[in-house]
């Protein structure tokens, strides 16, 4: 009988959980960090052409973040390898995709509703 507990790494396990949320929050931080600054030096004159490149940077990176949280829904398994968690047993493991599944839906519409904002609202209007 082995002493211990063989489950991996407590890390990879909240890392495999959290990766929705995570990708979520790295959208967050590369849609309004950007665009407020490239807002807050923008230059007079060119404010159609720099609401065009704020809006495209703002729909270009809300498509690569729901397509990392689609991938990670579809390929549960291959998400776990690369966090390197593993359960001891398959209810466990069970109830870990079902975790991760629901937190990376509740994920993907919130990016999704951030990035809709883009297509609703001036991209600099918060900032006069």
């Amino acid at each position: 009988m082995k002493a211990g507990n063989d489950a991996g790494p407590v890390v990879g396990a909240i890392l495999y959980l959290l990766v929705g949320p995570i990708i979520w929050a790295g959208h967050l931080l590369l849609v309004y960090g950007p665009q407020s600054a490239l807002c807050a030096f923008r230059i007079t004159g060119m404010a159609a052409a720099e609401a065009w490149l704020i809006s495209g940077l703002v729909m270009g990176v809300t498509v690569i973040a729901m397509a990392a949280i689609a991938l990670i829904l579809w390929r549960p398994h291959r998400t776990a390898q690369l966090f390197r968690f593993h359960t001891a047993s398959d209810d466990n493991r069970s109830f870990a995709i079902s975790v991760m599944r629901v937190l990376g839906v509740l994920s993907l519409f919130g990016v999704a509703w951030a990035g809709a904002t883009t297509l609703l609202l001036d991209p600099c209007a918060q900032l006069r």
